[in-house]
């Protein structure tokens, strides 16, 4: 009985988990945007979101892991999913929170605020430093973190402002293969109450993809507990690809042949996002 309880417990879990990730991605015109997200357990610490910003004139896009697994890193992430939304979405001004916090954090933000370079950008800091803030000083005592990238996407020229909080770095693939590596920008979220994000622009060119996935890709074992390895995920990124759901179809291919039945050790997260090519000139 008590067993039986706890499964039903778990799913209901499952379902209010799954209810914090995108029902649809969104799709702007001349872009294709692609995920999966396969838990270890029941519940999961990865997530990631897609979401419209600044007058659906922008793309919020977010790829997280959640330190340790199952349900503890779950209520965690359904908590950083949620700050970094309704964080992101103070674009313009963050004066009334500067207001009532106190410290470093109300005085050193606001300089950096001050001068933003791009449009979006705002919305990158707000919601990464507030949301490592309140993190890191309300639930201290947790040792709860996340290594976390959250870019936002202009799709009318491709440009794209990203904070890197300690996740394992995006890259811009194009049809020669990997073109930039969105390294890391400042410290995971979430134990640094005072902690620095810089920001870092790039571009999406026509025909090039941008991908980021969670460490249960490179870290998957089979088993031997040989480890995928990010080597191979980057040669799987050097093979041209029609779309990104067929790119993330290939990796997720290539990392189930090489687990071979092995119990999935970590939770395995992708996301993919892809610009059309220009359409060359028609056959006369």
């Amino acid at each position: 009985m008590e067993a039986t309880r706890f499964e039903r417990d778990l799913h209901i879990a499952r379902q209010i988990q799954a209810s914090f990730l995108p029902d649809e991605l969104l799709q702007p015109p001349g872009w294709e945007i692609a995920a999966r997200f396969q838990p270890a357990r029941e519940v999961a610490g990865d997530f990631y979101d897609v979401f419209p910003l600044i007058q659906n004139r922008r793309v919020g896009l977010v790829i997280a892991d959640v330190c340790d697994k199952g349900v503890g890193a779950a209520l965690y992430m359904a908590l950083f999913r949620t700050l970094i939304r309704a964080f992101a979405q103070q674009h313009y001004s963050l004066r009334w929170m500067d207001a009532l916090a106190s410290g470093p954090l109300a005085a050193s933000s606001g300089e950096r605020r001050r001068a933003l370079p791009s449009t979006g950008t705002a919305a990158l800091i707000n919601a990464v430093e507030l949301t490592n803030s309140y993190i890191a000083g309300t639930h201290s005592r947790a040792h709860m973190f996340a290594s976390l990238f959250f870019a936002v996407l202009d799709p009318a020229n491709g440009s794209l402002v990203c904070v890197n909080g300690g996740h394992e770095p995006p890259v811009i693939v194009g049809p020669a293969g990997v073109k930039t590596y969105l390294e890391p920008t400042g410290p995971v979220v979430g134990i640094f109450p005072d902690a620095h994000f810089d920001v870092q622009e790039a571009h999406v060119e026509p025909g090039d993809i941008l991908v980021a996935v969670t460490d249960g890709v490179t870290e998957a074992q089979d088993p031997g507990c040989a480890l995928f390895t990010t080597e191979r995920l980057y040669s799987l990124l050097a093979q041209p690809s029609p779309s990104a759901s067929a790119l993330l179809d290939r990796i997720e291919a290539a990392v189930r042949d090489h687990t071979a039945g092995a119990d999935q050790s970590d939770d395995i997260t992708m996301l993919a996002v892809r610009r059309a090519p220009i359409a060359g000139p028609a056959n006369v």
